[in-house]
């Protein structure tokens, strides 16, 4: 039995990191013929959020937002909903963690929701990153493969802050204010993200040539120089201009279902500032 992406979805044109993120819920959702009551978990791994809210976990107003386990009925599911941030490799951790949940819920249903927006919810706003709201569904499937293990590589110091608000500088905007200072090189990106891609394909036994690449665009160099690095032809990405961030990977596995490559095994890597690297294979059903 193995974990498999019965749903994804992603959203754009608005200026909230909720909204977005909640309508992908819904629509991902619907997708998988699954009725919101019968969620197990919703994981929020979006980073940059609404006015800058710390609390409540944002993870419970996605929740909200999208109806999903708001009665307690007979025959309904509890739904656990938290917030995992880890940047962009976030996607790739929540994976890691809906597999732990799912080894003891045969029936049992996990949507990961992502998205970044800047606090001010202004369309006009100097933010680095596309606004993209993103989900997917995760659940067992007795004829699947489905994800490997996660593996990370990421370096051995303390990172300095990417995104934050300037204290002295914000005066009375604080909820509306933020600075992201996005430094780390391609170079560095890359180190980290081949050596986790490798471990994942030795973990699991999977030759580069026989993978599709799916990974984000943290510089526009990043996709084209791990693939070369990698020895991996065939390589997609999300079909958004600049960085979706938390929800490049599951936009770049969308583009890569529409494109018809998940009949192939799948290599998800992601890269961050840090810098930090994850990446995890998927092989959906019928791929061996």
């Amino acid at each position: 039995m193995g974990i498999i992406i019965s749903s994804a979805t992603t959203r754009t044109g608005g200026v909230s990191s909720v909204g977005q993120a909640a309508e992908a819920a819904r629509e991902a959702l619907a997708g998988a013929g699954c009725p919101p009551e019968q969620v197990d978990a919703l994981i929020n791994v979006g980073v940059y959020r609404d006015a800058n809210l710390v609390e409540p976990a944002v993870a419970a107003l996605i929740q909200q937002a999208a109806g999903v386990g708001l009665d307690y009925r007979p025959g309904d599911v509890p739904c656990l909903s938290f917030d995992l941030m880890n940047g962009a490799c976030g996607l790739v951790n929540a994976i890691g963690v809906a597999a732990s949940l799912l080894a003891d819920l045969p029936a049992g249903h996990v949507v990961v929701v992502s998205g970044d927006a800047h606090p001010s919810m202004r369309a006009d706003a100097d933010f680095p990153f596309e606004p993209v709201g993103a989900a997917l569904v995760l659940e067992n499937r007795a004829d699947a493969v489905g994800f490997g293990g996660v593996h990370v590589s990421a370096g051995d110091t303390l990172p300095d802050p990417q995104g934050y608000v300037d204290l002295a500088a914000m005066g009375a905007h604080g909820r509306s204010s933020l600075t992201v200072e996005l430094a780390t090189s391609t170079a560095e990106l890359i180190d980290h993200a081949v050596f986790a891609a490798r471990e994942a394909l030795q973990a699991d036994g999977l030759d580069a040539d026989r993978v599709v690449l799916v990974c984000g665009k943290p510089t526009a160099e990043f996709a084209t120089e791990l693939a070369a690095e990698l020895g991996i032809d065939a390589v997609i990405t999300d079909d958004f201009v600049g960085d979706a961030h938390t929800s490049a990977l599951t936009a770049a596995f969308v583009a890569a279902r529409d494109a018809g490559h998940t009949d192939r095994p799948l290599l998800f890597v992601a890269a961050d500032g840090g810098p930090t690297a994850a990446a995890i294979t998927y092989r959906g059903p019928g791929v061996q």
